[in-house]
């Protein structure tokens, strides 16, 4: 069977929990310069609890399956009940799941404390995500358009390994990759030139681009990131929105103003909806742009990664973003 996009990524259990009870406090000892706290020694009360899939392979391949796209998707699970019930729900979303089954290690598990403000702390057990080999996958049998690639563990030899096949494939690229492929920094440079829609943060951008980050330095940035991503550079930058790059013009939009219960699957969702945009387009940067925005905003509305995925043909009920275009 041929694909219209397979994605490979995380396949995590996640536990949501919600309480007035946990606490933002200002902290300098912490890396982020805050902490989520909550009282040692006592019961506290947790008046919401959501269980649900997450990770971002399956996360993506419930929002390409949601926007119409004949999807699959490639990750690890133990060999519990928790690995099949994830692939069960896939199932019920239509999205087809190649997953290894590890006799060793537990389905990943995360439990996610969220502060009233949407804001979280996550609490993660990575388990079999951490193993997914690329011999245990048969390439042979995939065929698809478009290959996805989230979170691989830092594993350059699986990430090798997709891009051959995309290459034998024909398939196109897009990549999000996680923080421990980030962290490789130069080791990962030599990928790029293979990557049609590259998606990362300002820090991550950042970090490969071996550029220190400072708002001033980001066309310094860019210019970087254009030279070694051989298509699309996409950089999200939090509350002052997105900006993309395809080595011609720049394409700049703000974030919609909206209500936030829980930020998770924020990034997968856009990555989503951005990469859906652009397909369903015919290559409109501006169109994927603001259907990236769009499905970020609704996710971020609901607990969980994917309740809020929007389905073909919505985009929520809010105005589209607008988008800015420069030369570059």
């Amino acid at each position: 069977m041929r694909y219209d996009i397979i994605t490979i990524g995380t396949v995590t259990r996640d536990v949501f929990l919600k309480s007035p009870d946990f606490k933002i406090v200002k902290n300098k000892d912490f890396r982020t310069g805050v902490a989520g706290c909550f009282m040692l020694g006592t019961k506290l009360e947790v008046p919401e609890v959501v269980v649900a899939s997450g990770g971002g392979g399956t996360n993506t391949a419930v929002g390409f399956a949601r926007r119409g796209f004949k999807t699959a998707c490639i990750g690890s699970v133990g060999d519990d009940e928790i690995g099949m019930e994830v692939a069960e729900e896939l199932k019920r979303e239509g999205v087809e799941t190649f997953f290894e089954k590890d006799p060793d290690h537990n389905t990943a598990y995360s439990t996610i404390l969220v502060a009233e403000n949407g804001e979280r702390t996550i609490l993660e057990y990575r388990g079999a995500n951490d193993h997914l080999n690329e011999k245990e996958v048969d390439w042979e049998s995939l065929k698809s358009d478009w290959i996805y690639i989230d979170s691989l563990a830092g594993n350059l030899k699986l990430l090798g390994r997709v891009l051959e096949w995309a290459k034998e494939n024909g398939a196109k690229t897009a990549f999000n990759p996680g923080k421990r492929l980030i962290k490789l920094g130069k080791k990962l440079r030599p990928f790029l030139d293979k990557i049609d829609i590259f998606i990362a943060n300002e820090d991550e951008s950042a970090y490969v681009s071996g550029i220190e980050y400072k708002i001033e330095k980001e066309p310094e940035i860019f210019s970087k990131m254009d030279e070694l991503v051989k298509g699309i550079v996409v950089m999200t930058k939090g509350p002052r929105g997105v900006e993309v790059s395809d080595g011609k013009n720049h394409y700049l939009a703000g974030v919609p103003d909206s209500p936030v219960v829980d930020r998770t699957g924020a990034g997968d969702s856009f990555g989503t909806g951005f990469v859906s945009g652009y397909i369903q387009s015919g290559g409109d940067i501006g169109r994927a742009i603001q259907l990236g925005a769009a499905n970020a905003t609704s996710v971020v509305r609901y607990f969980g990664s994917k309740k809020g995925l929007l389905k073909k043909g919505d985009w929520g009920d809010y105005p589209k973003v607008e988008v800015k275009i420069k030369k570059i």
